[in-house]
């Protein structure tokens, strides 16, 4: 060990008895992970929004996962099966798109709120920045069903010009595992804020260039 080392870790061991109960509620919220007990905070918070749509509270309602439940399970529905909207605005289009077909959306996606991300981390986003301007904004083109399940549940009941704020509980979105490329931990609920922009039928449509 170096004079430098020795002396630093003796001034360490004279100052701990001086620091008291401090030092050790420095040390536990140092070692509090952002994702501690994220299974249970992210159920909480589906329980809470559920609670929402289950009373019409702030315009919260609920759409059944697509694909996710076959008929035999319906009687045994509980949160983690529907996907939760609320309509900031309505569109003015008459369709909605099929599991089939491709879509134009802005979107801006994101996890619930933690210690470092107040508002939620963001995993991803169709802005060119933190904030949108539809009017220099392009929609990302993708199709429907290229999406996780909630997703595709929100699209499918959306029509062009429709924003909506979705939450996706884990059973819906990318399940128990981690999505590593997104930074998306296992168990998580999905937050999207989501204005459909454009429809492209299947087969029908096949200019999908944004002018």
């Amino acid at each position: 060990m170096t004079i430098k080392g020795f002396l630093y870790r003796t001034l360490i061991a004279l100052a701990l008895p001086l620091m008291g109960m401090g030092a050790s509620s420095c040390s536990e919220n140092e070692e509090a992970g952002e994702y501690d007990n994220w299974q249970t905070r992210n159920q909480h918070y589906v329980d809470s929004i559920a609670n929402l749509a289950q009373n019409g509270t702030d315009g919260w309602t609920k759409i059944l996962g697509y694909q996710h439940v076959s008929s035999e399970e319906k009687p045994d529905l509980n949160n983690n099966h529907y996907v939760y909207i609320q309509k900031n605005s309505n569109g003015t289009g008459t369709k909605k798109p099929e599991y089939n077909d491709s879509v134009r959306v802005h979107y801006f996606g994101r996890l619930i709120p933690s210690s470092s991300y107040k508002n939620g981390f963001n995993f991803g986003k169709s802005y060119s920045s933190n904030t949108f301007n539809e009017a220099t904004d392009v929609p990302t083109l993708m199709a429907v069903n290229a999406n996780v399940d909630g997703f595709a549940t929100a699209l499918m009941n959306m029509v062009e010009g429709d924003d909506w704020t979705i939450v996706i509980p884990y059973h819906l979105g990318y399940g128990t595992s981690a999505y590593g490329s997104a930074q998306i931990p296992g168990y998580s609920a999905l937050i999207f804020n989501v204005k459909l922009a454009r429809i492209y039928k299947y087969k029908i449509d096949t200019d999908t260039t944004w002018h």
